[in-house]
């Protein structure tokens, strides 16, 4: 069978496997075809990692699927004198401390955590490539040949046409 292997950024390759192939074999592949260490790949199969030691029929992956790949940084060993940086929502939570009193300020924080967390838990992988290529690229992206929902065209119809709107991050949630 035939399955398609897509990067976050576009780069994508064709594989030729058996149902009976372990993740860490495919992971190999995509390491010979897009030149990424196995080591730095997460394996991702409608929404869920890929565990290596699984095989890709324990998935129910079947021909013509399509596995994005997400590369893990290698870690690099930082040096003990870098600044500890405060978690944004306790940075948050301080801004908020100077302008509400200490019962407000904490319920505006989990508001807004929850909020946040809502608004994560409906970004799909389209949505997160989509932002990546406006914020990393160069140049522009190959849009996803999936279609989109109207929503996010009616979203980006505006926008083009100056219509302003919900601002860019509309497109991104679905």
């Amino acid at each position: 069978m035939f399955l398609t292997v897509k990067l976050l950024l576009g780069r994508r390759c064709n594989l030729r496997v058996s149902g009976h192939e372990s993740v860490a074999t495919l992971k190999k592949l995509v390491s010979q075809q897009l030149q990424i260490p196995a080591e730095q790949q997460h394996l991702l199969f409608r929404g869920k990692l890929l565990a290596d030691d699984k095989r890709l029929s324990d998935y129910c992956i079947g021909p013509n699927a399509s596995i994005n790949v997400i590369m893990q940084p290698l870690e690099k060993a930082a040096p003990e004198e870098a600044p500890q940086t405060q978690p944004l929502w306790h940075q948050l939570g301080q801004v908020l401390a100077k302008h509400f009193g200490p019962q407000d300020a904490k319920a505006v924080l989990q508001l807004l955590r929850r909020e946040h967390e809502e608004h994560v838990q409906r970004v799909s992988l389209d949505g997160l490539e989509r932002l990546a290529c406006r914020l990393l690229a160069q140049q522009p992206c190959v849009e996803p040949t999936k279609k989109k929902e109207p929503q996010a065209v009616a979203s980006e119809l505006q926008q083009h046409e100056g219509g302003g709107g919900g601002g860019g991050a509309g497109a991104v949630d679905q």
